[in-house]
């Protein structure tokens, strides 16, 4: 998929711009402010994505169960 499509994804997913890197870019998760590189491919590969959203969920999950 297109970096676009890409984002918009990560949009939907509560991830946001954060700043520039030297060779990525950072976003991060406005719920649990995780932080994710993101290099500036044009295309990206969807197991990528998979693996971010993965990431982000195990986070949530963290948080999720010290609260309780």
């Amino acid at each position: 998929m297109n970096r676009t499509e890409f984002l918009n994804i990560l949009k939907e997913h509560n991830v946001v711009f954060y700043k520039n890197g030297s060779r990525h870019d950072i976003y991060i998760h406005t719920i649990s402010g995780k932080k994710v590189a993101i290099p500036r491919h044009r295309e990206m590969k969807n197991k990528f994505l998979k693996m971010i959203l993965d990431e982000i969920q195990q986070t949530n999950d963290h948080r999720t169960k010290s609260r309780s």
